[in-house]
């Protein structure tokens, strides 16, 4: 069988998502400073999102209903911004999920302390998926915590 030359396409593709993973990025930044600007976050928003691997950004209000989550979510969840705003992450857990991880977000949350963890959550077509989740809550100029930030990837279930 003969193969034909490697294509300018192939070396460029890479570039190319690369390109395009950075632009997201850049709007998930643009959009959360605009958040910053709002409710006067005390929050550093590039090294967070730079320094972290992510697919889902999920931003909660401090009683955990949602107001706000990147396209990636939904690539992942299935769920749009105007279906899981106002509602609590919860709607992405079911019968497998698992309660010491709910217990662990719950005991970080109430010492206002960033949290990692894994659980399996449930898409929008009921599908299971391993969740790996890192929370951080964000304070106002007060140093009060008023918002959490969760970046989320999906793993592999075992």
């Amino acid at each position: 069988m003969k193969r034909g030359p490697l294509l300018s396409w192939d070396i460029y593709s890479e570039y190319f998502y690369k390109f395009l993973k950075s632009l997201r990025k850049k709007q998930e930044v643009e959009r959360l400073h605009k958040f910053q600007s709002k409710f006067n976050w005390d929050f550093q928003i590039e090294e967070t999102l730079f320094k972290n691997e992510y697919k889902a950004i999920v931003v909660t209000d401090k009683n955990q209903k949602i107001i706000w989550v990147n396209d990636g979510f939904k690539d992942m969840t299935g769920y749009s911004l105007s279906f899981v705003k106002d509602k609590s992450p919860k709607l992405l857990q079911g019968e497998k999920t698992s309660k010491e991880a709910l217990q662990n977000i719950k005991e970080h949350l109430a010492k206002e302390s960033i949290c990692e963890t894994s659980m399996v959550n449930y898409r929008k077509d009921g599908s299971e998926y391993m969740c790996e989740i890192k929370i951080f809550p964000i304070t106002n100029s007060k140093q009060q915590v008023e918002h959490y930030l969760a970046l989320e990837n999906e793993s592999h279930l075992n």
